[in-house]
């Protein structure tokens, strides 16, 4: 794909950077987008001595819905095998109301999978009308380890006043 050319300057179609972004499309559907960078291609062509083209290209979508996920306690997990040129991929059939993440990566001789980059977590809307007064997303539990004197540590913005007393 080439450059297309915005009041003088050129947008280029990669930015070398390692880049796995989710998006939520519908109840039951995600789009995924990525870009993995010439020096990591690279170091996982050495570490399995073959051309990164010929590696199977392969996305993870992890079920992690009310979990404080850690890599292997996911509900369930499907992969789904693309074509190498591929740089962003549609994701459809999944359910209202759950947790995903993604994983890109490749599989070995063994067909162990090896991921190379983790997405953000996204969290699909209900597919029925919300009631009045119910959240429309659902929210993704605290860590544990997030916890003061038995409550949920506030994020930062929560800290902020919406308004600043002063004298003068």
């Amino acid at each position: 794909m080439k450059a297309l050319p915005i009041a003088g300057f050129e947008v280029p179609d990669r930015y070398n950077k390692d880049i796995l972004h989710l998006m939520i499309v519908d109840a039951h559907s995600l789009y995924v987008y990525w870009e993995i960078s010439d020096r990591r291609k690279w170091l996982v062509s050495q570490h399995f001595e073959c051309g990164y083209e010929s590696m199977p290209k392969v996305i993870r979508l992890y079920d992690v819905t009310s979990l404080y996920f850690n890599g292997s306690n996911a509900h369930g997990f499907w992969d789904v095998t693309m074509t190498s040129e591929a740089n962003n991929w549609y994701l459809h059939h999944l359910g209202a109301g759950r947790t995903y993440l993604v994983d890109i990566g490749t599989y070995t001789w063994e067909r162990e999978f090896i991921p190379l980059l983790r997405s953000n977590c996204v969290a699909t809307p209900k597919d029925a009308k919300t009631k009045w007064g119910e959240p429309v997303q659902t929210v993704v539990p605290e860590a544990e380890a997030e916890r003061v004197y038995n409550r949920i540590k506030p994020y930062f913005f929560e800290n902020i006043q919406a308004y600043s007393p002063y004298v003068r």
